[in-house]
């Protein structure tokens, strides 16, 4: 590989593909992912001359290499950058002792520059691999939807390229967000009794997730869970009561779950509660699970020495992929450790992207060569 690889990377950081600061999500066809989806990631891809391009209205792109057909490769990229946010001037990209610093560097950039060069260096294809670039921005599956579905790719095995320690992710939990609404009635603090105060209920309705019913944990992928991790209170003004409540709750899905029967049972979890209580099902992503003997494990484990397998603790597209059939793991350089979160400075190694290229092109020479 190439230091086209590196400056494909600094390319990559230096365009603003980040959630806006103060939202937890952007929303498809955001202006910001346009822009860079047309001067940055197009560009890019028509450097590798594929033999056919499909762009959503949304921006997702997928490219082919090689011949047609529903049997070969889809590697899948981010655009969207979650993390760093709130790093120094997390737009500047630069390369200190062999590390490329830049918010996304970690998270997804580092994986996409790597999956762009591993496609770059590819040889004559008897099947075809799918290069995709994934505008999902709400921790949901649209973006495969739109790739998968919209664009009509289809494919034999996947890898999502995305921060693994150059580990195989063989499968994750599954998760939907449950936004609880516990609604009262305002009044001043110093006359609570002349309205409904939702917080103690609220509090409540927190306290009840310990005793939740839960299946019994998955020996690879652990516990299913129900985590509260907002608490929003409205209207917020000076000495009153307000009038509504919502809580989000982070309920883990093991493999034989969904989102709608989850919040189902937490609906009637909570029944009991308060009078004036909704259980709405929010965004949700599937889980995942792949056999150690599938052929896209066993070429990425071939193609590089002493690579291993784990599990993930978190969730990301490998589910909506693995739903429709196509067996898909999670691959790339970057770090799995979220320590520090927003703020924690985004950065990977070029020696593992450059690694992580060599694995890449190797198992997609493998399955489609």
């Amino acid at each position: 590989m190439s230091d086209w690889l590196t400056e494909t990377l600094l390319t990559l950081l230096r365009t603003d593909t980040s959630v806006p600061t103060g939202s937890t999500e952007i929303l498809p066809g955001d202006p910001l992912l346009q822009d860079a989806v047309q001067t940055t990631v197009l560009p890019l891809i028509e450097q590798m001359r594929p033999a056919e391009i499909r762009v959503h209205d949304d921006g997702d792109v997928a490219a082919r290499f090689g011949p047609p057909g529903d049997d070969g490769l889809l590697l899948q990229t981010y655009l969207v950058s979650q993390h760093g946010n709130l790093m120094e001037a997390p737009h500047q990209a630069r390369v200190v002792d062999g590390t490329a610093i830049g918010q996304g560097a970690n998270q997804n950039k580092g994986p996409m520059a790597a999956t762009f060069d591993a496609v770059r260096a590819l040889g004559e294809l008897s099947r075809p691999v799918w290069l995709t670039v994934n505008t999902e921005g709400r921790s949901s599956h649209g973006g495969s939807r739109r790739i998968l579905d919209d664009l009509s790719v289809r494919a034999a095995h996947g890898i999502v390229a995305i921060g693994t320690d150059l580990r195989i992710s063989l499968g994750n939990r599954g998760r939907v967000d449950v936004r609880v609404v516990v609604r009262g009635a305002s009044a001043h603090s110093s006359q609570p009794d002349l309205g409904r105060n939702p917080i103690p209920p609220a509090a409540a309705v927190v306290a009840a997730l310990a005793t939740l019913p839960l299946p019994e944990p998955h020996p690879d992928l652990g516990p299913a869970a129900a985590t509260a991790y907002q608490f929003q209170c409205e209207p917020i003004a000076p000495h009153t009561i307000p009038s509504e409540v919502n809580v989000v709750i982070d309920r883990r899905l093991l493999p034989g779950e969904d989102a709608k029967s989850a919040t189902a049972m937490l609906r009637r979890h909570l029944d009991d509660v308060w009078p004036d209580l909704d259980v709405i099902e929010d965004v949700s992503m599937l889980p995942a699970l792949v056999d150690t003997g599938a052929p896209v494990v066993t070429a990425l484990t071939e193609a590089g020495d002493e690579v291993s397998t784990m599990w993930s603790r978190n969730c990301f597209d490998a589910g909506y992929a693995c739903s429709l059939g196509i067996p898909t793991v999670m691959f790339g350089p970057g770090r799995r450790d979220f320590g520090g979160g927003v703020t924690a400075t985004e950065a990977v190694s070029l020696a593992d992207c450059r690694r992580a290229a060599a694995i890449l092109c190797a198992a997609a020479g493998t399955l489609c060569g």
